[in-house]
């Protein structure tokens, strides 16, 4: 576990820059915990301590009250059926954590020195939050929500926001209530989970072209994390993978999600791939110079030459030699003049030519 860092509290009028500036590493990764814990405190604790050990930066949770959320006829879902309710409210209901439960995760993430992020689901949630979080986090379900969009926007902090199941008019439109330089976007497709032929990582790529000015990054539904890593290869900022302690369990969001090997790995892997990634320019590299001095061609003569010959490109080779002129300058050493013998094989220099 990384030892517990000071994080500052008063999070008011922190740009989506200043938020990233915080770290010293270009992607932002986030353990999505949210409900997991399958409502129950001493496992969300026990998710946080094992999330600290893999290397994230960031855990995540849900706070929402069942009954601004949810109305109480609708039928559960499928991924919750095996569990025995008879509607959604009821499972929502089961996996809520109050405020008190709320706070006391929010102390262990800092004491573990995690970010601790939540997403909102309703304005009494989104007040709670406010002097907690670094960010808020915006369901996709919620990306047409308006009015908590706005009530979100009043506390003046960044914003990511998930963008599965949305039009293009729908992201303009949930873009529209924020400052530019408060959000972040997230390329997601909310399916539990998401089939490899429907991931459609490029999408990640058109959100960084049509808003140029918003970070884009990836929240994940996939089996595996194949997809977190070809995010990070196609620019993502941020990456956001669903945790657990138990990927058997057969329902929820569990089997999609990392256990704490998979996420080690993940961490793992992202780290070594911002290292590759580099910077967008292109130049050789200082392990490359020893190779290029060692393969680089130069200009020799095929032929024995006498001193007063004008060369021409019949009488050049190019050959691996580390010695002469190198094999790009070969128009400015055809048509001059030799000043000395040459014997076959010799390495052309530009003391040699007139």
């Amino acid at each position: 576990m990384r030892k517990a860092e000071p994080r500052q509290d008063n999070y008011s009028s922190l740009s989506v820059n200043k938020f990233f500036e915080r770290f010293n590493k270009s992607i932002y990764i986030i353990a999505e915990i949210g409900t997991n814990h399958n409502g129950d405190l001493s496992l969300a604790k026990q998710m946080v301590f094992e999330a600290a050990k893999t290397g994230v930066d960031a855990v995540k949770f849900q706070l929402y009250k069942a009954e601004k959320f949810i109305s109480r006829t609708v039928p559960v879902f499928k991924r919750a059926k095996s569990l025995g309710y008879k509607t959604q409210f009821e499972r929502f209901k089961a996996l809520e954590l109050n405020h008190d439960q709320m706070m006391e995760l929010y102390k262990l993430s800092k004491e573990c020195g995690l970010d601790f992020l939540c997403t909102p689901f309703d304005e009494d949630s989104v007040d709670f939050l406010e002097p907690l979080v670094p960010a808020y986090k915006i369901a996709s379900g919620d990306l047409i929500n308006i009015l908590l969009l706005r009530h979100v926007a009043s506390k003046n902090k960044p914003v990511i926001l998930s963008t599965g199941q949305a039009e293009l008019e729908e992201i303009d439109r949930a873009i529209g209530v924020f400052p530019m330089d408060k959000i972040v976007l997230l390329h997601c497709v909310s399916s539990y989970p998401t089939p490899d032929e429907e991931t459609n990582l490029r999408s990640i790529s058109f959100l960084m072209n049509r808003y140029d000015d918003v970070p884009v990054g990836y929240s994940d539904h996939t089996v595996g994390y194949l997809a977190c890593i070809g995010a990070v290869a196609l620019g993502a900022c941020i990456v956001e993978k669903h945790f657990t302690l138990d990927k058997s369990q057969g329902f929820g969001d569990h089997s999609l999600s990392a256990d704490p090997k998979d996420m080690q790995n993940l961490v793992k892997e992202i780290r070594r791939l911002e290292k590759m990634l580099g910077e967008v320019k292109k130049t050789c590299q200082p392990c490359e110079m020893e190779s290029k001095r060692q393969l680089r061609r130069s200009l020799h003569v095929n032929r024995a030459l006498k001193a007063g010959t004008i060369l021409k490109e019949e009488m050049i080779s190019p050959l691996i030699s580390q010695k002469g002129v190198n094999a790009d300058k070969i128009d400015e050493v055809i048509g001059r003049c030799i000043i000395r013998d040459m014997e076959i094989g010799s390495e052309i220099t530009f003391d040699d030519l007139i």
